[in-house]
């Protein structure tokens, strides 16, 4: 027990505060992120919403602690005129500003791996379109980050990015061909493989050919392909992805006179 804190100070006061009353102090408050902001607000909910960390100023004023968008985006709201908050007593604004650092720096991110579980239960369509592509190709994400598999992926916001540049069927193309290139592979399923990929297949739908594409793939090793493209980023500059799809695209070409393949654009 010598490792558990046992001065915890007084219980925090629960209160409906009035939106009006919080002011943010912007000595230790991060700058708010309207896409946040609009984000929450376009979803508003008081069952998603929680309770915000405020501090108790003079003059029946508070400081915001923790919360700050989730306020913002209520005070947009006009049905909303107050918030539920966990009302703390501080010393000065070095004490906020401690509690604020050590709220959000023992706060353990969500992994996307674990959104995208939390998403495909609450049915959010975005999760769903993963999944639909994931088991199309016959993958499946990895049951939580670190658990590799052959047939599974962490990649769940490349995922989302190529059915959104490149649709559903280019980008289950590239699964397909991954998983034809190398099928014992645990970590095949990388992220900027798989929006390269997805490129070149929406951009040379009619003309290339996976069989092709695979083989090609499987002559290869990922590290030769990652050197590969290094090469082509150092000479010409653009992304890794970009990059990538230069590489693919070469090794695809490489002795073939008729229906060469290109990049295509980066939608």
């Amino acid at each position: 027990m010598s490792d558990i804190n046992i001065q915890i100070g007084e219980k925090p006061d629960l209160e409906w505060v009035r939106i009006d009353r919080i002011d943010v102090d912007r000595n230790y408050q991060r700058p708010l992120k309207p896409r946040l902001v609009k984000k929450i607000l376009a979803k508003f909910a008081w069952r998603k919403f929680g309770a915000v960390v405020l501090s108790r100023q003079e003059g029946g004023r508070y400081t915001i602690v923790e919360g700050q968008h989730r306020w913002k985006a209520a005070s947009l709201h006009p049905n909303v005129t107050e918030i539920p908050a966990i009302v703390v007593e501080h010393a000065d604004t070095a004490d906020e500003a401690g509690s604020f650092l050590a709220i959000n720096r023992d706060r353990q991110a969500v992994t996307s791996v674990e959104q995208y579980w939390a998403g495909l239960t609450a049915g959010d369509e975005w999760a769903m379109a993963v999944s639909r592509v994931l088991q199309a190709a016959n993958c499946d994400v990895v049951p939580e980050p670190g658990h590799y598999r052959p047939n599974l992926t962490a990649s769940i916001g490349a995922i989302d990015r190529c059915l959104k540049r490149y649709g559903h069927g280019a980008t289950r193309r590239a699964l397909l061909v991954i998983r034809a290139a190398w099928p014992d592979d645990s970590k095949s399923l990388r992220g900027t493989l798989i929006t390269a990929l997805a490129r070149i297949i929406r951009a040379n739908d009619k003309t290339i050919n996976e069989a092709d594409l695979a083989n090609a793939l499987r002559r290869e090793s990922f590290a030769k392909l990652t050197a590969h493209a290094e090469a082509f980023r150092k000479l010409s500059g653009g992304s890794s992805e970009t990059a990538l799809s230069k590489a693919l695209v070469e090794i695809y070409n490489k002795g073939k006179r008729v229906n060469q393949i290109v990049i295509g654009a980066q939608l």
